[in-house]
C-alpha cells in the first residue's frame, strides 16, 4: 500500500511540478560495470584437517565502488518547490531481478517558515543536516518516517538544531502496549553549526524499549567536524573527521548480543589542479576485533579529462580484541586510470590485487579488475 501511494505522490509530482512549481529539479546516476575476480586459497591445515588449494574465478556485470553487491545502481532524484514549500524524492534501483523498485530512499515535504528559521520537514526522511556525510560514513540516524524540526535562527547565522518525531528503526518490534512514551524514545536530536574556520554536526537517537531484537540494541550517536581556515591559507587543503556509535548504553556483556560498535575516520585531503593525495585513518571497536585502518591514494591528472595514480589499503589489529598471530589483517593495492567525457561522468579501468592472511604462514590472495561505467546529471 505505501508503495502504491509513493508511486501515485511520484506521477502527480512528475505531471504537475511543470505547471506550478517555481523550480522543478531533476538529477541521478548510473553506475555499473565489467567485473571479474579471482580468489587463490592456499592448501593448509585447519584444526587438524588438511583443507586443498582452490581458485575460484567470477566475471558479472557489476561496479564494486560503491554501487552496492548487484548489477549496478540507478538513482533519480527529484525536487519540486513552489515558493517556500517544496517536496524531494529519490527513486534507488539496486536488484535488477525482480519487477518492483529496490528501494526508496526518500520521499518527504518540506516547508520554510518565519523569515526561513523554522524548517518542517515530513515522510520518509532523508537529506539530513546532521548526518556523517561520508565518505565511509553516509548513514543518517533520523531516515525513518518522521517528522523533523530544524531551527535555524537569524540570530546566530550557520546554527541548525532541532529533533525528529521518528518510528522505530527497528523492523523488529513489540506489536502490543506501544504507548506513546515508547515512540517518543525513538526521537533524534541534532545540532550543526558552520563558520568560516570550522563546520560541526552532531546527532543522537534514543532507544525505546518496544523496538526490540534479542536485547536493547542501544542508543546511537553520529558525528562530523571540518576544518575550514586552513584551506584560505593552502587552496585545496581539507580535513575533518566524522564517526558513528552504535549500542551505547547497553550492559549485555554475552558476545552474541553484544550491539556496542564505535566506528571513527579521519581524513586529509590536498586537491590542488594537478593531482588529488589522500590519506584516511580509521578506528573501530566491535564485538570481536578492534582495527585500525589506512587508506593511502594519489592520483594525477595528466589531461584536464584524464587521471592516473593508485590507492594502499591496509588493516591491522588494534586494541585488546584481535586475531591472533596475524601479522596483519588485510592489505591491498588498487591501480586506476580514469577518462572524464562531461562533468563527473566517466570510464574508469580499476585493478586491485589483496592479500589476507588465514593464518601466520598462509595468505589467500585476490585479483579484481573493474571497467566502471558512470553517468552523472
Amino acid at each position: 500500500m505505501i508503495k502504491k501511494l509513493i508511486v501515485v505522490v511520484f506521477i502527480v509530482f512528475i505531471t504537475t511540478g511543470g505547471m506550478y512549481a517555481q523550480t522543478l529539479e531533476i538529477s541521478g546516476e548510473m553506475k555499473t560495470g565489467l567485473y571479474w575476480e579471482k580468489v587463490e586459497t592456499p592448501a593448509r591445515e585447519v584444526n587438524g584437517t588438511e583443507m586443498p588449494a582452490k581458485t575460484e574465478e567470477i566475471a558479472k556485470i557489476h561496479n564494486n565502488d560503491d554501487a552496492g553487491v548487484n548489477e549496478g545502481r540507478f538513482r533519480m532524484n527529484l525536487h519540486m518547490k513552489k515558493d517556500t514549500i517544496g517536496m524531494k524524492v529519490r527513486f534507488e534501483q539496486t536488484i535488477w531481478t525482480t519487477a518492483e523498485p529496490n528501494k526508496w530512499s526518500f520521499a518527504f515535504a518540506y516547508g520554510d517558515f518565519v523569515n526561513e528559521q523554522l524548517r518542517i520537514v515530513a515522510g520518509k526522511l532523508g537529506e539530513s543536516p546532521w548526518s556523517a556525510g561520508g565518505p565511509d560514513i553516509w548513514q543518517e540516524l533520523d531516515n525513518q518516517i518522521g517528522v523533523r524540526t530544524e531551527i535555524k535562527p537569524n540570530a546566530l547565522p550557520g546554527l541548525n538544531i532541532g529533533f525528529v518525531l521518528n518510528t522505530w528503526n527497528n523492523a523488529v518490534y513489540n506489536l502490543d502496549n506501544r504507548t506513546l512514551t515508547d515512540i517518543l524514545m525513538e526521537s533524534v536530536f541534532g545540532i550543526a553549526y558552520t563558520s568560516d574556520y570550522f563546520h560541526a554536526r552532531f546527532c543522537y537517537r534514543l532507544d525505546g524499549e518496544a523496538d526490540i531484537i534479542n536485547v536493547q540494541e542501544g542508543m546511537e550517536m553520529m558525528y562530523r567536524l571540518e576544518e575550514r581556515a586552513l584551506r584560505k591559507v593552502v587552496p585545496g587543503l581539507s580535513i575533518w573527521v566524522n564517526g558513528w556509535w552504535r549500542g551505547i548504553g547497553t550492559d549485555n556483556e554475552d558476545p552474541d548480543k553484544v550491539t556496542r560498535t564505535y566506528t571513527n575516520w579521519f581524513y586529509t585531503q590536498y586537491a590542488p589542479d594537478a593531482f588529488t593525495f589522500q590519506l584516511r585513518l580509521g578506528y573501530h571497536i566491535g564485538v570481536y576485533y578492534n582495527e585500525l585502518h589506512t587508506r593511502l591514494s594519489f592520483y594525477y591528472n595528466i589531461f584536464n579529462w584524464l587521471s592516473l595514480g593508485a590507492a594502499f589499503n591496509f588493516r591491522i589489529d588494534a586494541g585488546d580484541v584481535s586475531v591472533k598471530d596475524l601479522p596483519y589483517r588485510f592489505w591491498n593495492v588498487e591501480p586506476q586510470i580514469r577518462a572524464t567525457f562531461a562533468t563527473n561522468t566517466y570510464v574508469a579501468l580499476v585493478y586491485s590485487f589483496e592479500n589476507q592472511p588465514l593464518d601466520p604462514v598462509n595468505s589467500k590472495q585476490t585479483q579484481k579488475l573493474n571497467l566502471r561505467t558512470v553517468f552523472t546529471f
